[in-house]
């Protein structure tokens, strides 16, 4: 058996529910990188009026406080997962200092 057949089979080893956990992941990620980021600026601001220092930013993202220092300087954008939790992340502190996607919310 070559070192191709092995690899082969190894696909076939997982489970339905495993792949529907990967399909569903899969799914998912295109919603997320439709989203825009803000601007470098306002990346800043968020995270200044929401009390998170850089290096607490980082941490969170599990990255370095000089990405978070690039991204902010406009340097260069999160990406990958890491711009998804950066998203997600932006967007609960922008609604926990009140200024949020109003749409659908109550007044």
């Amino acid at each position: 058996m070559s070192r191709e057949d092995e690899n082969s089979e190894k696909p076939e080893e997982r489970t339905v529910e495993q792949l529907i956990a990967e399909a569903e992941a899969l799914r998912k990620k295109p919603k997320a990188l439709d989203t825009a980021l803000p601007a470098p600026e306002e990346r800043k601001r968020v995270r200044k009026a929401y009390g998170l220092t850089q290096e607490g930013l980082a941490k969170l993202l599990k990255v370095h406080r000089i990405t978070v220092s690039a991204w902010e300087r406009g340097a260069y954008d999160p990406t990958g997962t890491t711009r998804d939790d950066y998203l997600a992340l932006f967007a609960h502190m922008k609604r926990d200092i009140g200024e949020g996607d109003e749409e659908g919310g109550e007044e």
